[in-house]
């Protein structure tokens, strides 16, 4: 039951909403009218088309991997298949099949799944005993499959692989074939992250206002880039911001906790947000003048993410970008320190993370080609541990003779 029913073929315009392990259906369900206020309080996020595009290529991968059928556990890769979302974090399965798509949701949930999923099934369970319910979700599937090949995604709970087996399917995990598919996406999705940059956007102009002020601490601009980042978005961040000043920005992934700015370098990074699709970025600020090892350490990100956007394209193999800008590099300083990753996939994502899908980076060791449709974070942070850091980066989509940046703004760095 949603807003439109017919945003996917599979979805019914009465899904079936039905008990699991005995479970007692919530009392609302009676009320034809609270039912149809839930299902109007949220329009899908895509159109028919879109969401028929996504299954229709999830099982013809399933075809072409052998199996019967796909348990996928993944947050966002649920969303992905049939729109459904919650803040709730407890494994929230579907299970895929050729003829059928069933959303497993607890009791407490089935508010969420009226207001957002798409599936024309869904099954309910005991929020107060979901640990438990895992083996009814496994008996189901296993009916449904009847000795089959089931494959499982990697959030898949063991609980469910364990019982599948007991019951003699041929259980294949880590079979992210949804993660897989989703990696190219649609023009409506790269919108989404576009419209998501325009947040990222008011993040940075914010958190730059709030650097400027007299007295700011890391945490005042920690705070001020997270009102920019939901003040008109519709959708909050996976990661949560992160500011490091001084030394602290040598440190990787150190954030804020209530220090006064320091003289130099400050680091951000953060994503705006549209539907859940992000886009991140890194960026960085100096108060006074930059030292030397600053300086060094911005012009290498610079040089990094201007290689890596003018490189790639579609159909390049991912090594061949990551060792083109590797040699743009040089020989690093001695004392700072790069990851080696030119990009990494982002888009549709779930806590705890943004980098919230099957890996397919930017690296010297991935010979796999880019293709038009991919979208990417490139992360040029260089740090002298202890020292000082560095970040500068961009959100950018694959296109077929060249790269296009979703994010907003010059990555370069920015005097206070």
């Amino acid at each position: 039951m949603s807003a439109n029913p017919d945003a996917n073929p599979d979805a019914a315009k009465s899904p079936r909403l039905e008990s699991l392990a005995g479970c007692t259906p919530p009392g609302w369900l009676s009320d034809p009218d609270r039912v149809a206020a839930v299902a109007s309080a949220e329009p899908p996020a895509f159109s028919a088309a879109e969401y028929a595009r996504r299954l229709t290529n999830v099982r013809s991968a399933m075809l072409n991997n052998g199996l019967d059928g796909l348990v996928v556990s993944r947050p966002s890769a649920v969303e992905y298949i049939c729109g459904y979302f919650s803040a709730e974090t407890i494994p929230q399965p579907v299970l895929i099949t050729q003829d059928e798509l069933v959303l497993f949701v607890p009791d407490f949930e089935v508010g969420r799944a009226v207001a957002s999923s798409l599936a024309p099934e869904v099954r309910f369970f005991r929020y107060a005993t979901a640990h438990t319910a895992y083996a009814a979700v496994a008996e189901f599937v296993a009916h449904k499959i009847k000795a089959g090949r089931v494959g499982a995604d990697s959030r898949t709970p063991v609980e469910i692989v364990d019982v599948l087996r007991d019951a003699d399917s041929v259980v294949v995990p880590g079979s992210d074939l949804v993660d897989a598919v989703r990696i190219v996406m649609s023009e409506d999705e790269i919108r989404c992250v576009e419209i998501a940059g325009e947040s990222t956007e008011r993040g940075v102009q914010a958190g730059l206002a709030a650097a400027a002020e007299p007295g700011a601490t890391d945490a005042t601009v920690a705070a001020a880039i997270s009102a920019g980042l939901v003040e008109q978005a519709t959708s909050r961040s996976a990661w949560q911001v992160v500011v490091a000043t001084g030394n602290r920005a040598g440190i990787p992934h150190s954030t804020w906790r209530g220090l006064p700015l320091a003289e130099g370098a400050t680091f951000i990074e953060f994503a705006g947000t549209h539907n859940r699709y992000h886009a991140p970025i890194m960026r960085t600020f100096c108060r006074g003048k930059a030292s030397p090892l600053v300086q060094t350490l911005s012009e290498l990100s610079r040089t990094a993410v201007e290689g890596v956007l003018s490189t790639a394209k579609a159909g390049m193999p991912c090594d061949e970008v990551a060792r083109t800008v590797t040699k743009q590099l040089g020989p690093l300083p001695e004392g700072v320190v790069f990851h080696e990753l030119f990009g990494y996939p982002v888009g549709l994502a779930h806590p705890p993370h943004w980098m919230d899908s099957v890996p397919f980076n930017i690296t010297i060791d991935n010979p796999e080609p880019l293709r038009e449709g991919m979208v990417f974070h490139m992360p040029g942070s260089f740090r002298s541990i202890g020292k000082a850091g560095v970040g500068l980066s961009q959100t950018f989509v694959i296109e077929k003779n060249g790269t296009r940046v979703l994010t907003k703004g010059d990555a370069e760095m920015v005097y206070l």
